[in-house]
């Protein structure tokens, strides 16, 4: 599988710098009660963060992800550093009535193994599929923080704006009922700039623990 994208640089958000105007807009899930910054491509596939009100940059908060995607694209990717390598990717497919969440890191320009860095816990409230959309909320451990000293430590800042990337195909994945399955190359790529500040959610724990 060739790349989510070319490499766009290796910080994903930058504290106290200007990346530009964002692409992304504050959104009120009425189903979850969440405050996501969401951006939603050509395609119509929604992706949305929620943060907690008590993030801090550097650290490994945890945060949720909700990708809205037509029932037509077999899978959907948001690369949280806006890269294909070296960073977590939230892959996430429909298996008949329920939608898988994988987790990836790519070391190459190849499929994307399943990496243990980034654990979800998909949310029952804001997870369904339908005649038009499949649809995952999950919260994210490790989403916001990765690497090593040999790659580098990057953190995305949640006061701050920060690149992300998306991948998607119309093909479905090789086993959907196995979140390590194969999937195909992607259709079309992208990457867009993300502005966390608005996705700030002051009773975070309480809203995760009501919608599991």
């Amino acid at each position: 599988m060739r790349g989510f994208l070319a490499t766009l640089g290796t910080v994903a958000a930058l504290a106290g710098s200007v990346l530009g105007q964002s692409d992304s807009t504050k959104y009120v899930d009425a189903e979850t009660g969440f405050t996501f910054s969401q951006y939603v491509n050509d395609k119509g596939i929604a992706f949305r963060v929620a943060v907690p009100a008590t993030a801090k940059a550097n650290d490994n908060y945890e945060a949720v992800v909700q990708i809205a995607v037509p029932i037509s694209v077999g899978w959907a990717g948001l690369a949280w550093g806006g890269s294909m390598t070296y960073n977590p990717l939230t892959i996430v497919w429909a298996n008949g009535k329920d939608v898988v969440v994988s987790s990836r890191m790519a070391y190459g320009y190849f499929v994307p193994p399943a990496y243990d860095g980034a654990v979800y816990k998909v949310l029952k409230t804001g997870t369904h599929v339908n005649a038009t959309h499949y649809q995952v909320t999950a919260t994210c451990v490790g989403c916001t923080l990765w690497g090593d000293t040999d790659t580098g430590i990057t953190a995305i800042d949640p006061t701050a704006q920060g690149t992300l990337a998306f991948a998607y195909a119309a093909a479905p994945v090789t086993a959907p009922a196995n979140n390590a399955s194969t999937f195909s190359i992607h259709d079309l790529i992208g990457h867009w700039i993300h502005d966390f500040s608005v996705a700030s959610n002051a009773d975070f724990n309480a809203t995760v623990a009501k919608n599991q």
